[in-house]
């Protein structure tokens, strides 16, 4: 399996749609908010809350709500973003290196985390869903430092074609879903939406999140949509923090066709629970909107029934992504070296992996590698 290249084995016929699937939920631990960040509107790391929103407080904004406002001056994520926001949590620990960092007995002059893996809760949920959408495409590489494993996402060749390519039509689509977030949050709790201002689809706000799942340890970030809350929150205080109430905004067909349910009932709402279910998020609140982006109806979903009477399983899905992961470790522990990186191919129900080397591969850039060497 330590060859320079193979695939892992994963258990893709473990749970096909519709079938039944009785193998209890992996031991898994309730995810933990240990901290938060923002990413500015040119991309850049802040340690802070700034990025914060509150959910608007009832009544909501009169319907229907016209996603296009101001669509001529939106300013879009940059196309290469996936591949920088493993950076982001990296700056994270940078930061709070007095809090996560600690001396490895087992290497004299070097730091870790207490931690199998860093990574993003995207990237873990496309991993859980992967089992059932295994037409798409999906990279992910992989290294191993210090007893720590780091995964970031990257677009293949004709991903990143298909993105440079989309049409105004499609960029306006994916537009909406931040302009129904302005539309239905404010920078301050009680306040009002301001939708007056071009919507900048580059900032975030960031949570960093600490989990086990089978006995693996897990520490992720997270884009948080906003929180539920009347009063400010202080999110430096730990004991505030794990007693948050955030919810996930989406946006949604309205009266939905056959082809859109299916698609719904198979594919997205499997994604919205797995997402959900990763940072601890209970409630979902969908605007639900016309083929002209104009939402006709904002639906409060409990994100405990997304899993009933679906086709797929969520404890398949979590045994998918425990395997994988279990796998991967045991692979880069065998390849024993803090410069190889492990690239992942998923294609057509298989895990296609390969060994590469050289500094045009790296995940790490050389400050962090720098940060965990005490000398």
């Amino acid at each position: 399996m330590a060859g320079n290249k193979g695939y892992i084995n994963l258990p893709w016929q473990q749970h096909r749609h519709g079938a039944r699937y009785d193998r209890p939920f992996p031991a898994m631990s309730r995810p933990e908010c240990i901290g938060v960040c923002s990413i500015d509107a040119r991309r850049d790391y802040v340690d802070d809350a700034s990025g914060a929103s509150y959910l608007m407080e009832p009544p909501w904004p009169r319907l229907p709500i016209d996603l296009n406002a101001g669509i001529e001056n939106v300013i879009r994520k940059p196309t290469d973003h996936a591949t920088k926001d493993l950076e982001f949590v990296l700056l994270y620990i940078q930061r709070h290196k007095e809090q996560l960092l600690r001396k490895r007995p087992s290497q004299p002059g070097s730091l870790g985390l207490q931690t199998d893996f860093i990574t993003l809760r995207g990237i873990l949920r496309q991993i859980m869903c992967m089992q059932y959408e295994w037409k798409r495409v999906f990279r992910i590489k992989a290294t191993l430092l210090n007893g720590n494993i780091y995964l970031a996402k990257e677009d293949t060749e004709e991903q990143r074609l298909e993105n440079e390519n989309m049409t105004e039509a499609q960029l306006n689509m994916c537009s909406w879903g931040f302009k129904f977030e302005q539309c239905v949050t404010s920078a301050q709790p009680g306040g009002k939406p301001v939708t007056n201002e071009p919507v900048n689809e580059a900032e975030e706000f960031m949570g960093m999140f600490r989990g086990q799942l089978a006995g693996l340890k897990l520490l992720y970030g997270a884009e948080l949509d906003c929180v539920v809350s009347q009063e400010p929150v202080d999110f430096k205080d730990p004991a505030v923090l794990d007693s948050l109430k955030f919810v996930e905004l989406k946006t949604s067909a309205y009266n939905m066709n056959h082809n859109q349910m299916r698609s719904f009932e198979h594919y997205k709402s499997a994604n919205w629970w797995s997402q959900s279910f990763l940072v601890n998020i209970q409630t979902i609140f969908a605007g639900l909107r016309d083929a002209k982006g104009l939402v006709q109806k904002i639906e409060e979903i409990d994100v405990r029934t997304l899993a009933r009477s679906k086709p797929w399983n969520p404890s398949a899905m979590a045994w998918f992504l425990e395997q994988f992961l279990r796998q991967l470790k045991e692979l880069l522990v065998a390849i024993d070296d803090p410069f190889a990186v492990v690239q992942v191919d998923f294609r057509e129900r298989r895990a296609y992996y390969e060994v590469l080397r050289g500094p045009e591969h790296q995940i790490l850039p050389d400050w962090y590698r720098n940060l965990l060497q005490t000398g």
